[in-house]
């Protein structure tokens, strides 16, 4: 009997744990490469989260929005950003100022 609780007990935290599934990921993502933004303009709603790549070979970029985030200096990585305020936020990057776009916050 005990041998039969053990195998419905394993079956239950494996099946518990199937079911949780693995976090979601970012509302949008944004590609850093070639010396520029893609896509340039995303729209998420209230609560959404941006993720920024940075895969261009090693070319320091930065990705900010004056007084709502601010990735530093980087030539690698991410950076994610979550808008809990609806509205239209310009972001760019500080070393290639040409480099601009837009995150829309619905709600």
């Amino acid at each position: 009997m005990r041998r039969i609780r053990w195998g419905v007990a394993a079956f239950a935290m494996l099946a518990a744990t199937s079911c949780a599934g693995s976090p979601a990921g970012p509302d949008a993502e944004i590609v850093v490469r070639d010396v520029h933004f893609a896509p340039v303009d995303v729209t998420v709603p209230v609560g959404g989260t941006v993720r920024w790549t940075f895969d261009d070979g090693g070319v320091l970029h930065h990705v900010g929005s004056e007084g709502e985030f601010d990735s530093g200096i980087t030539p690698e990585g991410s950076f994610e950003h979550t808008f809990t305020t609806p509205g239209v936020y310009e972001y760019h990057c500080s070393v290639h100022r040409y480099m601009t776009g837009t995150v829309t916050v619905t709600g």
